[in-house]
């Protein structure tokens, strides 16, 4: 009797139940002031999108700025050719959907939540130091930095992977209604990055539209299967024997 060795993927249901509690929590806080800070924060992701592309390119980011409104600017100087225009342009919307979705596959995978809380401090620090131009962005910027870098040295192992469950899951739905609200409505298409890649290719700004919120979706997707899904092991599948 000849045997084969298959291996099995199951989902840690745990997680799951997990995630949708924390998706559930974003979703009714949306519009609550609780979660103003974090809007601000995947907002400053968005705007570091941008100068990350730039600096790609070859160009020079002169200023990231935030605002109590929501909104963001991230000024820079490159060379306008068309391949660096749809870059930079496009890295604002897929740079947020690209962090939701590593920020929702590293804390599935991970034990504990100490290393994504950790992460992002040191990223906002980073982008504050570098880029952050007003007084409000850089308050907003170091005191998110502050809080997530006290959870991740402070915070219980439990608490910490709650924590930054919920940011991960946070981040990646603002991607997703940030594409929507922006880019779905005709009178708000307007000066905003479709728009810009529109002049720049022709291509009218609903279809970035639905580039981006594709993109997202599958990224977003891609994270929490492989993110969920957990290895059991081989299992042993017995094969009849072949006639002689």
């Amino acid at each position: 009797m000849s045997a084969i060795c298959r291996r099995e993927r199951v989902i840690d249901f745990k997680k799951l139940f997990a995630l949708v509690a924390a998706l559930a929590v974003g979703i009714f806080l949306w519009d609550s002031k609780l979660v103003f800070p974090l809007k601000l924060l995947v907002v400053l992701i968005h705007e570091a999108g941008h100068a990350l592309a730039a600096k790609a390119v070859g160009g020079e980011v002169l200023s990231i700025t935030v605002n109590e409104l929501q909104g963001g600017l991230c000024r820079f100087a490159f060379d306008p050719t068309f391949f660096n225009r749809v870059v930079t342009a496009s890295a604002g919307y897929l740079g947020s959907a690209l962090t939701g979705a590593l920020l929702l596959f590293v804390t599935l995978r991970r034990a504990s939540g100490r290393f994504v809380l950790g992460l992002m401090s040191l990223f906002l620090v980073v982008i504050c130091v570098l880029w952050g131009r007003s007084l409000f962005t850089l308050v907003t910027g170091l005191g998110l930095a502050a809080a997530l870098g006290l959870g991740a040295r402070y915070l219980p192992a439990g608490a910490s992977q709650a924590v930054a469950l919920f940011l991960a899951a946070f981040t990646g739905l603002y991607a997703l209604f940030d594409v929507r609200d922006d880019l779905w409505s005709a009178s708000r298409r307007s000066g905003t990055d479709a728009q810009i890649l529109a002049d720049a290719t022709g291509i009218p700004s609903i279809v970035w539209a639905v580039l981006w919120t594709v993109f997202a979706a599958v990224l977003l997707g891609a994270a929490l299967y492989f993110g969920l899904g957990r290895k059991k092991g081989h299992k042993t599948l017995p094969l009849p024997d072949l006639p002689r």
